[in-house]
């Protein structure tokens, strides 16, 4: 139920169905109610017919006895037994009845009604019968006493009629209410339809399989969508003018560092050439450092960003091999499970050439790559059987406080950049020993969100039902 609530299909779907329910209760109740008084109605209209023709031929015989002349039309108070009585009787207790009461008497209670006042009993009958009586008193000419004149009748067949009508009702209006609930719950299948379909397209642009919303969708919706592709599109191009201005200034910087490089090369051994080389090289290694810490920033969390695992790390070591192809190194791959990370491909190609370049370089034989599944991501070791480097050293590197590389001068751009573009797109890098011998580099990378189809929202809307 806690899930059904927060869910804006299901709050309707409930409320709705509630709705109808509450309708087709009072509804019900109410025609009920109406069918029972008028179906009463008709029966007192009935017992007044005959009371009325009861008292026209009641009368004293010479004697100066209670006589009623004559049969009612109604063969029933003829019949013992037969749920149809009458009886008149005045203040002395004489007594006259119908043949249907045989030797029983109707009960009536201690009543003073005004003369030609109508009152109604229900009464206990033969054989246990449940009657309702009307009576009236009347002042026969002639007579001394106020006569008490009733008519009775048993209301079984009331009560049954009024069930068998109830029943019908019910029946009929469950029914509706189960016909009604299908045709609202597929009215709001269709009226959350859109935003079903809304909800697929965006995870299909997470994902990476789409680049904007398309599609046709209610007027209500429109401005959603137009407003969401503007979006989309407008972080398109803040990435794509990042990228070009960092390429344009990377080009711009880099040649002359090279030149200067070059230059400083020409000239004399001496300390202040090799102290503008080292310092060309540093601005050279913070320059590519401070790049790809914004070129990250720019595509992390970008929707659709994503790239797979096992392809770039087959690429950067085929690159790797031919590198140090010299060197005869022994490279071991393993890729546990297919995956994609939401990361750009030229990050992860340059947090995995770091990684590799700095082990290969320190090895002595063996370099080891795997990638595995786990649970906070998809974690990338590099391994190798160098001499590895101290802990206070990894720890300083993986907080922060070393940017650089195992090297003692060299030009790789080192451990603190891959540590920068991990931390870039949410994730981290651990550094530690290897069972090899040497460093273990190990990348933690978020992975790529899965895209929700329809099938998954048409399942929430049934069990909504």
């Amino acid at each position: 139920m806690k899930e059904l609530m927060r869910s804006l299909r299901g709050r309707v779907l409930l409320s709705s169905l509630l709705v109808c329910a509450l309708t087709f209760a009072v509804t019900g109740a109410l025609l009920i109610h109406l069918i029972r008084g008028e179906f009463e109605r008709r029966f007192d209209a009935e017992l007044s017919a005959h009371l009325d023709q009861l008292l026209a031929r009641v009368g004293q015989d010479s004697t100066g006895s209670l006589v009623v002349a004559g049969s009612l039309s109604d063969p029933r108070f003829q019949r013992p037994y037969s749920r149809f009585y009458w009886q008149v009787e005045d203040q002395t207790g004489n007594r006259i009845r119908s043949r249907s009461l045989w030797d029983a008497v109707l009960p009536l209670p201690v009543d003073a009604p005004a003369d030609g006042e109508i009152h109604r009993h229900r009464l206990p009958g033969p054989d246990g019968q449940r009657l309702v009586a009307i009576e009236r008193r009347v002042t026969l000419p002639g007579y001394p006493q106020v006569v008490r004149a009733a008519v009775a009748a048993d209301v079984v067949g009331l009560e049954d009629s009024i069930d068998s009508i109830s029943y019908i009702l019910i029946a009929t209006f469950a029914v509706l209410a189960i016909g009604l609930s299908f045709i609202v719950a597929g009215q709001v299948w269709m009226v959350f339809r859109p935003l079903a379909r809304l909800r697929a397209q965006v995870m299909a642009i997470r994902s990476g399989k789409s680049g904007r919303i398309d599609g046709a969708f209610p007027s209500e919706v429109t401005p959603l969508v137009e407003d969401l592709n503007a979006v989309l599109a407008h972080s398109r191009e803040v990435v794509t003018r990042g990228r070009v201005q960092a390429g344009n200034l990377a080009h711009g910087l880099k040649t002359p560092l090279a030149i200067l490089t070059n230059a400083v090369a020409a000239l004399d051994a001496g300390e202040a050439s090799e102290m503008i080389r080292a310092q060309a090289v540093a601005i050279r290694r913070q320059l590519d450092h401070a790049l790809s810490r914004t070129r990250a920033a720019a595509a992390a969390g970008v929707p659709g960003v994503r790239c797979d695992v096992a392809d770039r790390v087959s690429n950067v070591v085929r690159a790797m091999e031919t590198l140090y192809r010299e060197r005869n190194l022994d490279f071991d791959v393993t890729l546990v499970t297919p995956v994609e990370v939401a990361i750009e491909i030229q990050d992860l190609d340059e947090m995995l050439g770091n990684l590799l370049d700095n082990a290969c370089r320190f090895a002595n034989r063996r370099v080891a790559v795997t990638a595995t599944l786990d649970e906070p991501g998809c974690k990338i070791t590099v391994e190798d059987d160098g001499r590895g480097i101290a802990p206070a050293m990894a720890q300083e590197i993986v907080e922060g406080g070393l940017p650089l590389d195992r090297s003692s001068g060299g030009a790789g751009l080192g451990l603190g950049i891959v540590r920068d573009l991990a931390r870039a797109y949410k994730g981290e890098l651990r550094l530690g020993h290897s069972g090899l011998g040497g460093l273990a580099a190990t990348l933690v990378l978020p992975i790529a969100s899965r895209a929700v189809g329809a099938p998954e929202d048409l399942a929430t809307v049934m069990r909504c039902l």
